[in-house]
């Protein structure tokens, strides 16, 4: 069922409500921490290195400079949107190509106001699709980062890195992962993939647990739900006195950031120490972001379904499909 002018009508102006925030936005007492799979963000010129043809203004997809603008526009009116009032502190990203994205994102849309920054690697994923961290200088000061490349075989595991950061969130040091783990195609063909880079994140905390540091931040799209034994074995989420704790344990039937074959699924997801768990303000619906100007509207959707980008090969002009996930850290423990 095709959209109507009138429901076209009120998303946008539920969108331009957000413009009209903007001037009595405020730098935040509290961090809110956003993880968002947006979904291709590719700037629309051929990069020889990557397969990334079907997203330029000749391919598949007609990728053109138009539909780029909006959905990085799109993109930072969600985040402002998340915010409630006050600019991120972090959002953690997957599914950008590159850092002309992320400098358009940042500075071509109104979150140029808190001057973000962000960092990014070039990974050796074959579509050119990588992670990356964009922080609001005022609230997170970044101390050290790299990236953490996977082992792989052969060239058919070349996948995302995991970016590392090491920074000052407001007056907390926090070590922050941002995951992008390998698909489900090809019958889960990357199973043990995904769980050997959980291993790895795993030991990579224990190596900085045991020098003293305590907060530990894991966001991503994991390709895996947090009930699912890649995560549980990975992470120890379910030990008898687990030091990681998923916040979407129990989004099981219930509150998905992504839906696949009318299914929620629970992919999208934030780990934390368990010292950063009494910071956590617990606002409900599990975490998962699903204002109105997000959500699909098509009768036939039997669930709440994310407004994306394509369906198929199809353009709808929507932000992503995926939900974003947030949560927001006091500065003092919960009483």
């Amino acid at each position: 069922m095709p959209r109507t002018k009138t429901t076209k009508t009120s998303r946008a102006k539920r969108l331009a409500l957000l413009f009209c925030m903007l001037p009595n936005i405020v730098m935040a007492q509290k961090d809110i921490i956003i993880f968002h799979n947006c979904e291709n963000l590719f700037y629309p010129t051929n990069d020889t290195l990557t397969q990334d043809n079907d997203f330029t203004s000749e391919g598949k997809k007609h990728w053109t400079f138009e539909r780029y603008k909006k959905k990085y526009n799109l993109l930072a009116k969600t985040y402002i949107a998340a915010g409630e009032g006050s600019f991120p502190s972090i959002v953690g990203l997957c599914e950008v190509e590159s850092d002309r994205v992320l400098e358009d994102l940042c500075k071509g849309t109104p979150l140029r106001k808190a001057n973000y920054q962000f960092i990014h690697y070039d990974s050796k994923d074959i579509r050119g699709i990588d992670v990356a961290l964009v922080y609001n200088p005022s609230r997170f000061k970044p101390k050290e980062h790299y990236k953490i490349t996977p082992e792989s075989k052969d060239e058919s595991e070349r996948t995302r890195d995991v970016l590392y950061v090491c920074g000052l969130l407001g007056d907390k040091s926090v070590n922050i992962y941002v995951v992008h783990a390998p698909s489900r195609r090809e019958h889960n063909a990357k199973q043990a993939l995904r769980k050997s880079i959980f291993d790895s994140i795993y030991s990579h905390i224990k190596q900085l647990k045991a020098r003293g540091e305590e907060n530990f931040i894991i966001m991503g799209d994991m390709n895996d739900n947090p009930w699912d034994e890649a995560i549980v074995k990975g992470f120890h989420t379910l030990d008898k006195e687990p030091f990681l704790i998923n916040l979407m344990q129990n989004n099981k039937k219930k509150a998905g950031s992504y839906v696949y074959n009318g299914q929620y699924l629970s992919f999208d997801q934030f780990i934390v120490s368990t010292n950063l768990c009494q910071y956590i303000e617990d606002k409900g619906d599990a975490f998962v972001m699903r204002n109105d100007f997000l959500v699909d509207d098509n009768p036939k959707n039997k669930l709440i379904t994310p407004y994306s980008t394509y369906r198929g090969m199809k353009y709808q002009g929507g932000i992503s499909d995926h939900f974003p996930i947030v949560m927001t850290l006091s500065e003092k423990p919960r009483k």
